[in-house]
């Protein structure tokens, strides 16, 4: 459960400093007031639950409030989380794993674990996140049950 909010936790706050807004999420604070630091993100946040919901905002993908594409936040997830992410292959299974895996959609979970598994030496030949990323997109499983590619 730790691992998860920490996996968690790491996608919104990867998130909250790539979409130019503070620590008060998106919303009509976050247009006002962005990312500066401060207590002034406490009026931000103000601002955006009651002024314009941010429910409204996220559901309608207005006042700074978007999802990216999955594969920026595929880059993220592996890059906040690339050592986890790595054991977990190495044993075919783990919570990392699986987090990548629904950002992925997989529809057959335990086939795309065990083929990299038995790839984990061509996918994580390099250290560098994009060269993993896209290592692991050209897996043959992978490309076959998830949807690794495109938008979100």
């Amino acid at each position: 459960m730790l691992k998860k909010m920490i996996v968690f936790v790491s996608l919104i706050g990867f998130h909250a400093l790539a979409a130019n807004y503070g620590m008060a999420g998106c919303g009509l604070g976050a247009l006002v007031f962005q990312d500066q630091p401060g207590k002034i993100q406490i009026v931000a946040a103000t601002l955006n639950n009651i002024v314009s919901p941010q429910t409204s905002a996220i559901t309608t993908g207005t006042s700074n409030c978007y999802e990216g594409s999955r594969d920026e936040v595929s880059l993220r997830f592996i890059e906040n989380n690339k050592t986890a992410l790595k054991d977990d292959v190495a044993r075919g299974q783990g919570e990392t794993l699986d987090g990548l895996m629904t950002i992925w959609a997989c529809k057959e979970k335990n086939s795309v674990q065990m083929n990299l598994k038995q790839n984990y030496n061509n996918i994580f030949e390099s250290n560098e996140t994009l060269s993993i990323l896209q290592n692991l997109k050209s897996n043959s499983e992978v490309q076959k049950t998830c949807q690794s590619d495109s938008q979100s």
